[in-house]
């Protein structure tokens, strides 16, 4: 990885791109969420007041939720 400020070339910022893009498809998964319009905007203000992203703030909400329902933690379960 460059330093920070160096500017890759085009091949390896192409080839650091599909990098990145393999990592994510092998280790994270998407959801989709259909929301009101206006709320989207909403829980990102709330989630920017609180110095979070709004997937930090969903999934910390949501294994909450698991460790309150199951009795342990999500990640356990993961394993």
């Amino acid at each position: 990885m460059p330093r920070r400020g160096t500017k890759l070339s085009p091949v390896a910022a192409e080839r650091q791109a599909e990098a990145i893009a393999a990592y994510h498809s092998e280790h994270y998964e998407n959801l989709s969420l259909h929301l009101k319009k206006g709320k989207r905007d909403a829980w990102k203000r709330l989630a920017e007041a609180r110095g979070a992203s709004m997937s930090a703030m969903i999934q910390t909400y949501m294994d909450g939720e698991y460790q309150k329902e199951f009795g342990q933690n999500i990640e356990t379960d993961l394993k």
